[in-house]
């Protein structure tokens, strides 16, 4: 039997774009034009380099039957949470911090593999996250490191994985 092809994988160094998008009338379908609207903010560089975390985690649900030697098990509850720790510097280039204020609601979009350059096209996939912003919290000052906030953003709808954008 032959060995299989071994694909190979892409670096992640600048190929990712964050984007903080204050209104996307079908987020299952976001267009060209909500996505590169004036008030779109890239976020993608504010981040720290380990700071944009957005993980998800599903819970089982665990089952059994009556005398059955093998457990049941069926997806349970979804749960994305996002942070992002980023550069601070008390000017208006936080773009995080003057964008995300505490209560404004919008939409994050990620897109991955793509590289940062290229510009937003129709068929490009992305994952939707509706989110509302909580309060950015000043992170310890380190020594020979930037000055850091972390925003804690509360998922508030269907977080959407993996959709096309429509032209």
């Amino acid at each position: 039997m032959a060995l299989e092809t071994v694909p190979l994988g892409k670096v992640s160094n600048g190929q990712a774009l964050v984007l903080f998008v204050p209104t996307i009338a079908n987020p299952a379908a976001p267009t060209i034009a909500e996505l590169t609207a004036g008030t779109v903010k890239k976020i993608t560089y504010s981040a720290t380099g380990d700071g944009y975390k957005h993980t998800r985690a599903i819970t089982k649900v665990r089952a059994n039957r009556f005398t059955l030697a093998q457990e049941i098990q069926y997806d349970g509850t979804v749960v994305d949470d996002v942070t992002i720790t980023y550069a601070y510097t008390n000017t208006a280039g936080d773009v995080v911090r003057l964008a995300l204020t505490k209560g404004v609601s919008g939409f994050l979009v990620e897109r991955w593999a793509v590289d940062n350059s290229v510009a937003i096209a129709a068929a490009q996939i992305v994952h939707v996250i509706p989110i509302t912003a909580s309060e950015s919290i000043p992170d310890a000052p380190v020594k020979d490191q930037e000055l850091t906030r972390t925003l804690v953003c509360n998922v508030s709808g269907t977080v959407l994985m993996d959709v096309a954008v429509a032209a």
